[in-house]
């Protein structure tokens, strides 16, 4: 069994194709081939070459960052007329194996579906063997050091699919995950565990950029993670580590806003007076200036002061005409928001207007647009294809647009109230600028990719930036 592992969106999303070989036959499968323009020349070199022999598409689940390729692979084999085996939601699928069916690739390898159910409910694991060598391709179900999110089931179910259906595979069964997340989820892990394992784990991961593979299902098993929750039963000590890794800072200098402390733990909660006037002025009163509110996008700020710092920004923004927009920032998309900041967009034609020193305080969105940073979250209950159709109409306007911000609460630091005078913010400008895993969880958190939106706007014109702008980076 030879197998390849191609990675993609590297920096953003970080995902991983995997093009499986039976070596005597030749006959090969390609698994969870996300981005045709990554992965379609690996593959059409290795059929061209005679190396291989496609014979189909895998997924391990639907997630368009796993299935959202099929399509594209499909028409670009299509002589090979090829199947997709994967989940019933998985794009395109033609096959979806019984849990603990199996099939073969070629004369040697054996191929077993482990249905786990929990990130979504069409999630499943590839199990692998030829021979003795054996190997697990485990999606967004399980990852080097940490599982996946529970978006679509409960903590009983990844409980199931954890320490059941994967725990009881062979020790020595390697794995390969759907992204590399292995850096993360080790800054978790040594907040709650000093075991050697986790101690090696994390000096792995810090001198190798990819850990695929070079882990296996006994090195996932340490029950002393238990003792971190303060849970004995098992299905209560999985939904609280999921919680603890949801709720820890996962950066040193960048703190997604969904890590911090929500409210000063000492503050005292709405009295009901304050609860009724809340709720009958929503019914009384004219909020006409927030109801103007169109947009909601989603980025990161950095200081000026300070680039190594910076921050997720929820920005809500109105137009006051064709040339200005102004966009209230907060910290999460969540009713408990804190208001952060205050953002003003305006047109390059009005940006030519101002003196010198006022140009050097706003900064550009050219790069948070073409590389996808900038998203437009889609609400619930819209096709992710109509909604990317819009925000992408978004990128075409807002890429053009210059912005400046202040900021009055760092929350990145953990302040409890907006102290200090405000901070003027700037923005990303390059790839080289990113703290590393920033983008990855972000994307994790909305359930999107920035690589692929990043590929959706290749064709939006980049304009010149002025060189007076971004002024964070010209110090």
């Amino acid at each position: 069994m030879h197998i390849q592992s191609i990675p993609m969106w590297v920096g953003s999303s970080n995902n991983y194709a995997y093009l499986v070989t039976d070596e005597p036959s030749k006959d090969a499968v390609i698994i969870d081939p996300a981005n045709p323009a990554e992965v379609a020349p690996v593959l059409k070199d290795a059929v061209d070459s005679g190396r291989v022999n496609l014979t189909a598409v895998i997924n391990t689940h639907h997630h368009w960052d796993h299935a959202g390729g099929n399509d594209e692979i499909l028409s670009q084999f299509k002589s090979l007329q090829l199947p997709v085996i994967g989940g019933k939601d998985c794009k395109s699928v033609t096959q979806t194996p019984k849990h603990e069916e199996s099939f073969k690739i070629g004369h040697k390898i054996s191929v077993k579906a482990l249905h786990t159910p929990c990130h979504t409910q069409d999630s499943i694991c590839w199990l692998m063997e030829d021979g003795e060598e054996r190997v697990v391709f485990t999606g967004d179900t399980l990852f080097i050091g940490g599982c996946g999110r529970f978006f679509e089931g409960t903590p009983t179910e990844m409980h199931t699919a954890l320490n059941k259906t994967l725990a009881a595979l062979p020790n020595d069964t390697k794995v390969y995950p759907g992204h590399e997340y292995t850096k993360q989820n080790v800054k978790f892990l040594t907040t709650v565990l000093q075991t050697e394992p986790v101690k090696n784990l994390q000096k792995f991961a810090e001198n190798n950029q990819q850990t695929q593979g070079k882990f296996t299902i006994g090195d996932e098993k340490d029950p002393a993670v238990q003792k971190a929750t303060g849970k004995t039963d098992p299905v209560d000590v999985m939904g609280k580590l999921r919680e603890m890794k949801n709720n820890i800072p996962r950066f040193s200098t960048v703190m997604s806003a969904a890590d911090q402390e929500r409210n000063d733990p000492t503050s005292t909660p709405l009295s009901t007076k304050n609860i009724v006037l809340e709720t009958g002025a929503s019914l009384a009163q004219n909020f006409a200036p927030v109801k103007a509110i169109c947009a909601h996008l989603n980025a990161f700020h950095v200081y000026t002061s300070d680039p190594r710092r910076c921050v997720e920004a929820n920005h809500y923004c109105s137009h006051i005409s064709e040339d200005v927009r102004q966009c209230l920032i907060y910290d999460t998309p969540e009713p408990n928001a804190r208001l952060i900041g205050v953002e003003y967009m305006i047109s390059p034609k009005l940006y030519a207007t101002l003196d010198t020193e006022e140009r050097k305080l706003w900064h550009s969105h050219v790069f948070e647009v073409k590389s996808g940073m900038l998203i437009m979250p889609g609400p619930a209950g819209v096709p992710t294809a109509g909604w990317e159709v819009a925000e992408t109409k978004e990128m075409e306007e807002v890429i053009g647009l210059y912005g400046k911000t202040y900021h009055f609460w760092q929350v990145d630091r953990g302040d409890k109230l907006p102290l200090g005078g405000p901070e003027l913010m700037g923005s990303f400008t390059s790839k080289e600028q990113l703290p590393e895993g920033l983008l990855a969880e972000r994307d994790q958190r909305y359930g999107i990719s920035s690589g692929q939106k990043k590929e959706k706007r290749g064709y939006i014109d980049e304009p010149v930036v002025e060189t007076d702008a971004d002024q964070a980076w010209k110090k």
